[in-house]
């Protein structure tokens, strides 16, 4: 009994034994994480190993910016084993606790690279260009060395922001002066200056890859002529069924009671055509009719209803420089009036009206001539007529 109890000590210990011989210094240094084990691996700056080491004993002890300065590039570094995980825990922890930390991250670029910079939120520590650090929040200075120069930039960094640092340490190449050139043209070895010499043109044995139009040879062409855009057309347009258009006219005005007066008509006018040259026509206007200064003269609204006939030019000859047409209407008036001096006035009245339109199809415009004849009395014993020069624009 007591001899299996001897036996089961020994081989524990030998168990032990081994364990710390595989845990190495570097596992134990990680493992103490004191101001001990920093000053031994701070002392080994060439070793990759030492160095990442270093990085995981500073992010036990919570000093982040350093821990991940020196645990750069360790990610993917070889390491003994008995580093290899506690490495890279140590890189996931210190990335995920900057992120959520009010530290900046700085990038640091020097031309040339390769140069030695330190900071002032690091003291004690360098490190080579280009590289990130992470910086607390506020104002810093950055200061690259080669040789026995330096260079200082001030920088401010803010929390949660990237920022970069850029250091020139060359002036730029300037460029170089124009060099002057002298040429002598008193010689020409060739002849007199301006001297033409002829000769033919050496034969072409492949095709030119000048196009032809270049070289004054026409090119055939490859389909019809272009049509001019600004050349009129030679099919007419064709005319719309529906003329719409305005008139205004002036004249004579009288009805046999009074001496004649001059006055005006303003009107709508209106065509359908039925046939190439008959159409219907109406119109609706208004009109200041007959008497005179002394016997007053009455305001009417009249409507027109008829038919048409183009007598020359029309849909028939669209190439005709004129459209004459004759109108004939039966006419209706409201008169606005109910007395006239003291003559009593027919409020509404029938007639009869007729003319003669003169268009011009190439632009909107149309002049004419149109006589009326009241066939009712405007006021006892006497009904009026008027003939009307107008001037109108239709819509065709």
């Amino acid at each position: 009994m007591i001899a299996a109890l001897r036996q089961g000590s020994l081989v524990g210990a030998v168990i032990a034994l081994a364990s710390s011989a595989a845990a190495g210094p570097l596992s134990d240094a990680i493992s103490r994480h004191g101001d001990a084990d920093l000053a031994a691996l701070r002392a080994r700056p060439g070793d990759a190993s030492a160095r990442c080491a270093l990085g995981a004993v500073y992010a036990r002890r919570g000093d982040l910016p350093r821990a991940a300065l020196y645990l750069t590039g360790c990610e993917h570094a070889e390491l003994p084993d008995d580093i290899a995980a506690p490495v890279q825990q140590a890189v996931r922890d210190v990335r995920r606790r900057l992120d959520a930390s009010r530290f900046a991250a700085l990038d640091v670029i020097s031309h040339p690279e390769g140069l030695t910079a330190e900071i002032d939120a690091l003291p004690g520590e360098t490190f080579t260009t280009p590289a990130k650090i992470w910086i607390a929040p506020g104002a810093h200075v950055v200061r690259v060395m080669q040789g026995d120069r330096s260079w200082d930039r001030q920088v401010t960094a803010e929390p949660h922001k990237d920022g970069v640092v850029v250091i020139e340490t060359e002036p730029r190449a300037r460029p170089k002066p124009p060099r002057t050139v002298q040429i002598d043209m008193a010689d020409d070895p060739g002849g007199a200056l301006g001297e033409e010499h002829t000769a033919p043109p050496p034969a072409i044995k492949h095709p030119s890859l000048i196009k032809d139009k270049y070289r004054g040879i026409p090119e055939a062409a490859a389909e019809g002529p272009i049509d001019d855009p600004l050349a009129s057309s030679s099919v007419p347009t064709s005319e719309r069924n529906l003329w719409l258009g305005l008139r205004l006219g002036g004249g004579m005005f009288d009805d046999g009671a009074a001496a004649a007066r001059a006055g005006f008509a303003l009107a709508v006018t209106g065509r359908y055509r039925l046939r190439d040259a008959v159409f219907v026509a109406g119109r609706a206007d208004w009109t200041r009719r007959g008497g005179d200064a002394m016997s007053g003269t009455i305001d009417a609204l009249g409507a027109s209803a008829g038919a048409g006939l183009t007598v020359v030019g029309g849909p028939s000859h669209p190439d005709a420089a004129v459209a004459l047409a004759l109108i004939g209407q039966f006419r209706a008036d409201l008169r606005l009036a109910e007395l006239r001096a003291t003559a009593p006035v027919r409020r509404a009245g029938l007639g009869l009206a007729a003319g003669v339109e003169l268009a011009l199809p190439a632009t909107p415009f149309t002049v004419g001539l149109r006589v009326e004849q009241g066939l009712t009395e405007l006021v006892p014993g006497a009904r009026d007529r008027a003939i009307l020069a107008e001037v109108g624009i239709d819509l065709r």
